[in-house]
């Protein structure tokens, strides 16, 4: 796909530049609340711990908190909080780590890893229903398009909040 010339003085180029944010927020709107209630009511686990256990899932050694807010994209204080109450329902436990006594390292216990392979097939099922109207070659246009969004021609996302 060819990107367009942008025209930032243009008002019709602003106004797309709004619907495109207004339909991410959309999609967000669509999927988000279903999967939300779906994973809670089928496995007990919101969203937020699904996330939290799918990146533990993905480092059996174990995440330090700051490299797995850096991989959520959330806070210190609100990874631990998770984490916290992830302990509580016995599906993380969380050691001092070995390189630096500063830092905790969080792992999946046994129970946790069993309850994320539940989550994970009740989230495979909840995307899958939500976008099965798109078709294979739709679904990869959408995500190349979104990944283009993310990537700037210098690599790097946007960060000049205006």
């Amino acid at each position: 796909m060819m990107a367009r010339d942008p025209a930032p003085d243009t008002s019709d180029y602003r106004k797309d530049e709004t619907r495109l944010w207004l339909g991410v927020l959309d999609v967000h709107s669509f999927v988000y609340p279903e999967l939300n209630r779906q994973l809670k009511e089928r496995t007990g686990i919101s969203v937020s711990k699904f996330d939290v256990l799918a990146q533990l899932e993905r480092y059996p050694d174990g995440l330090s908190m700051g490299e797995l807010s850096a991989r959520l994209k959330v806070s210190n204080g609100n990874v631990s909080g998770l984490v916290n109450r992830l302990r509580k329902d016995k599906l993380v436990d969380r050691s001092m780590s070995a390189g630096d006594r500063r830092s905790f390292v969080a792992v999946l216990t046994p129970e946790g890893r069993q309850r994320f392979e539940e989550a994970a097939a009740v989230h495979a099922k909840v995307l899958a229903k939500c976008f099965s109207h798109l078709d294979a070659d739709s679904l990869a246009e959408t995500i190349a398009m979104l990944k283009s969004i993310i990537k700037k021609p210098s690599g790097k996302a946007p960060t000049d909040h205006a």
